[in-house]
């Protein structure tokens, strides 16, 4: 997962409030337009902001200023750390960072133009490393709720064929390459993204456990651990089917992908497949034995 750094994504943070004052400038007459724009900055400009400030005044702007600072540096953390949730590393949780994070950005981007409003030649507008951030998190809480949503029977994924691409730093091409109905990543022909909150179209749904497990097989990818006690918790509530799925995630989560989980304890991909897909209980001495094994990170996390 390619995370652009956090002095490249401030830096762009500062170019892309650059975009939006400039917009305040050319909507308001003369003087509220140049008011409000250097309001806005604290900074005070002459002509276009984009055009006619220095580095050195562009990193004076204070973005302590800007609540949607706030919000870009959560998803910043969340991705460098490879947390679970918004606050938390190791607790999975999707809602709070999509609603008081994630729509938040998703509204800012929207609002900026296209094009630098002082680029004749239609010179692209900077929001480059801002607009990642944006869609790394999209698709990383895609990935939470994958995790999550097997506790509660859902074997198909939010994750898309361009976030397995976003995540792993693969091209587009590889990862449609690796899905389909027989495929080591199983899809199924079903609705269109939006109705799973997906961040492009598509035409199929990932199978969950094949998802994921694909990811965590990659040596280059990582994701925090989920707490023991969060997952002792959920088995708790789970129904028998929905707590082998979630057990069998949670497995993949902190113990390993399937072609070195299973032979550890004494399952096939084939077994943990079709309990996954069809809600059939693990063998009391497997699941009892993942069971221990992952709370042994108990008091670690």
């Amino acid at each position: 997962m390619e995370i652009p750094s956090l002095s490249e994504v401030e830096i762009n943070l500062r170019h892309c409030l650059l975009l939006k004052a400039d917009d305040l400038y050319f909507t308001l007459a003369d003087p509220a337009g140049s008011k409000v724009r250097n309001e806005f900055l604290g900074i005070e400009v002459e002509g276009l902001a984009d055009e006619n400030l220095s580095e050195a005044e562009i990193a004076s702007i204070d973005l302590a200023r800007f609540a949607i600072s706030d919000r870009v540096l959560l998803l910043f953390g969340m991705l460098e750390r490879r947390q679970l949730s918004l606050h938390h590393e190791h607790r999975p949780d999707v809602e709070f960072a999509r609603n008081d994070a994630l729509d938040f950005l998703e509204h800012f981007l929207s609002t900026l133009p296209d094009v630098a409003l002082g680029g004749l030649d239609l010179t692209a507008a900077r929001n480059g490393e801002v607009r990642r951030i944006y869609e790394l998190a999209y698709a990383w809480l895609n990935l939470i709720e994958t995790i999550e949503g097997a506790f509660y029977g859902e074997t198909e994924s939010s994750l898309t064929v361009g976030d397995l691409a976003l995540l792993s730093g693969l091209d587009t091409r590889t990862i449609r390459n690796r899905c389909g109905p027989d495929k080591l990543i199983r899809t199924s022909a079903a609705r269109t993204s939006q109705d799973r909150n997906s961040a492009s179209p598509a035409f199929v749904h990932l199978h969950a456990l094949d998802a994921v497990d694909w990811l965590k097989s990659r040596k280059d990818f990582h994701v925090s651990a989920v707490d023991p006690a969060w997952i002792t918790q959920r088995l708790a509530n789970a129904n028998p089917a929905n707590s082998t799925r979630g057990l069998l995630m949670a497995s993949i989560i902190n113990l390993g992908p399937l072609a070195s989980l299973a032979p550890a304890f004494d399952f096939t991909v084939e077994d943990a497949r079709r309990c996954f897909d069809q809600g059939e209980l693990l063998p009391a001495s497997i699941s009892e034995a993942l069971i221990q094994k992952i709370q042994k990170f108990e008091g670690t996390l």
